[in-house]
């Protein structure tokens, strides 16, 4: 009798801090602003086929599963509390589905704010053209790539700087020496 109360009484807590986080979070966001700018429906409706079809969206639509998982993770040493929150969480679909919205609608506006409702048209008329579908479709193989490149890059950019940095810090330090003035390093 006990077991049960206090997993509601744990899931219930959890669910009111998660509920608190969401709604700080939203105070923040509702200060910024693009959520404070006015924007026509059809520039904002211009707005979210953009996210939906640059690929933008499927940044933040992992999000909620992830946090399932890490929520669920949390239960995982308790039957009975892992088996009451993946049941409300299935109960929670509809909700997260709001929220996944809410976050296409934040997305969107925050574009609106950037982008006039005739270039956001052009934009979406390419990411609805067949070179559109397919460079979101290549996306993330190109930032995956992109990120290898410039991890090298950094890697390589470190080491250039350093060499150079020593080599003229030795022929400044040679040419104080000699009583020479240091001759600048090139452009």
């Amino acid at each position: 009798m006990l077991r049960p109360l206090l997993a509601a009484s744990t899931l219930a807590v959890a669910v009111a801090l998660a509920g608190a986080a969401t709604t700080g979070a939203r105070a923040q966001t509702e200060a910024t602003p693009a959520a404070q700018a006015q924007f026509s429906d059809s520039h904002l409706a211009v707005a979210r086929r953009v996210v939906a079809s640059s690929g933008m969206a499927r940044s933040f639509e992992a999000v909620i599963p992830q946090m399932q998982e890490g929520l669920l993770r949390q239960y995982g040493r308790n039957p009975a509390l892992l088996e009451d929150a993946s049941a409300v969480l299935r109960e929670l679909g509809p909700e997260m589905e709001l929220q996944r919205r809410a976050m296409q609608n934040r997305a969107a506006r925050v574009i609106a704010s950037r982008l006039s409702e005739e270039e956001l048209t052009a934009i979406a008329a390419f990411f609805d053209s067949e070179a559109g579908r397919r460079y979101v479709e290549v996306q993330p193989a190109i930032l995956d790539g992109l990120i290898s490149e410039m991890q090298a890059w950094s890697q390589e950019l470190n080491e250039y700087l350093q060499i150079r940095v020593q080599a003229e810090m030795v022929a400044r330090r040679e040419a104080q020496a000699a009583g020479e003035a240091p001759a600048a390093a090139p452009q």
